[in-house]
């Protein structure tokens, strides 16, 4: 962890601790729901225990439910047990079944320092919007309810994403904690709380059956975690070569009906094995989540960037034609090329290039396969002038194939 993050986790925690003390100061135990707060501690605590891990890094807890819902039934000493009670408990199953020196010890710490403040910020303005705290049978219930969500969720996030940016090195939009559909998935579960809640006011017991449609929310946000996993490729985070020869059949049957352009480029990094036998696979990896981060930051959101397969990446560009797309690609040629890489733990510099090949569509074979054949030529095309080159593809490269096949040494490296 670096120093500014540390600081900012530090930050945190200290104002959820203040939150926390002030909370037992104010704390009257005549008020006191023994059923109510033992109802929620163990609902949030089981629900703590079980996530789901959606795309980008965002984890979703069911607990939400039951922290919003402890944010309107509860005093503010009894919503800081429940979020504390909840995340020592996933503290002590992650070090049981995982690791027992978790490197990133500091999660359940920051994430209850975090729900403990937004969730007294949350509360304190719910007081405002509905003085009279009632939750039914006025719009003002509603309507603070669906103020308070908000705030309490984009916070969260906030928070959350600035953590990301700081420890693991990665844009705002990387870590997708602000996605239009991880927002309103947490805002969901915030005002299912809120029902909650209110079942609360005429009988604590009454908030038992929203475990089962909690369950079936649960299942429902494992599945495009499934489906992410499926087509992504661990390393870099971007597309894998399944999902990409999935992307280009689509595309290519779409470019053919409606006779529209469509371009494939094949890129791969010259010499990174000489990285890895001198420094390491360690310093490939790096060299691989490098150029996987300048090729997400150089393309349209609809065009679809994979890893191929080894140092080979892959590029999807609908509705261009090769010859158009040669500028942006240049510009990503040498935005690697000028790129610098730390050699892990050594001082030396890692200076990376990479060889580009591009093919449209060949009308008299329109297959996913021919169309990736020929940005393949292409691309060793480009190898074969000298690496560090863009290559369009011509039916003359097949020719240079076959020469290199029979007397160069490119396709061993």
């Amino acid at each position: 962890m670096n120093r500014t993050a540390g600081f900012f986790i530090g930050a945190i925690l200290i104002g959820g601790i203040i939150v926390a003390i002030h909370a037992w100061i104010v704390f009257d135990p005549a008020q006191i729901n023994v059923t109510n707060f033992l109802l929620l501690v163990t609902l949030a605590t089981f629900a703590q225990l079980l996530n789901s891990e959606a795309p980008y890094y965002q984890v979703y807890h069911p607990s939400l439910v039951f922290f919003f819902a402890g944010i309107l039934v509860l005093q503010p000493a009894g919503f800081v047990l429940l979020v504390i009670i909840a995340h020592v408990a996933e503290l002590i199953k992650e070090r049981l079944l995982y690791e027992k020196d978790l490197r990133d010890w500091y999660l359940q710490p920051f994430n209850a320092g975090m729900h403990i403040l937004v969730g007294s910020l949350a509360r304190l303005l719910y007081l405002e919007i509905n003085p009279n705290y009632e939750m039914i049978g006025t719009v003002y219930a509603l309507v603070g309810a669906a103020v308070v969500a908000i705030v309490y969720v984009a916070l969260n996030h906030l928070m959350v994403g600035e953590v990301v940016v700081l420890t693991r090195k990665v844009s705002w939009r990387e870590t997708g904690v602000l996605n239009i559909e991880n927002l309103a998935t947490d805002f969901v579960l915030a005002m299912f709380g809120f029902v909650s809640a209110i079942l609360m006011t005429f009988n604590a017991w009454l908030i038992l059956p929203t475990i089962a449609p909690l369950y079936l929310i649960n299942r429902a946000l494992s599945v495009p975690e499934l489906k992410h996993r499926a087509e992504s490729d661990p390393k870099t985070g971007l597309w894998n070569g399944r999902y990409f020869m999935q992307s280009l059949e689509q595309e290519l049957s779409r470019s053919m009906r409606y006779n529209r352009p469509l371009t494939v480029v094949l890129a791969d990094l010259d010499y990174l094995r000489v990285i890895n036998n001198t420094y390491g696979h360690l310093a490939g990896d790096a060299v691989l989540k490098g150029v996987a981060e300048i090729l997400r930051n150089f393309f349209r959101d609809y065009d679809v960037v994979a890893r191929f397969g080894g140092e080979e990446f892959a590029i999807l560009l609908p509705e261009t034609e090769p010859e158009s797309a040669l500028p942006r690609i240049e510009t990503v040629r040498v935005a690697i090329e000028k790129t610098s890489l730390e050699a892990p733990e050594t001082d030396d510099k890692l200076n990376i290039t990479m060889s580009f090949g591009l093919a449209g569509i060949n009308r008299e074979k329109p297959t996913a396969y021919e169309t990736i054949h020929c940005a393949d030529l292409a691309m060793y095309a480009a190898k074969y002038a000298g690496r560090n080159q863009i290559r369009v593809y011509s039916p003359e490269m097949s020719l240079i194939n076959n020469k290199l096949n029979i007397n160069d040494r490119l396709f061993n490296e």
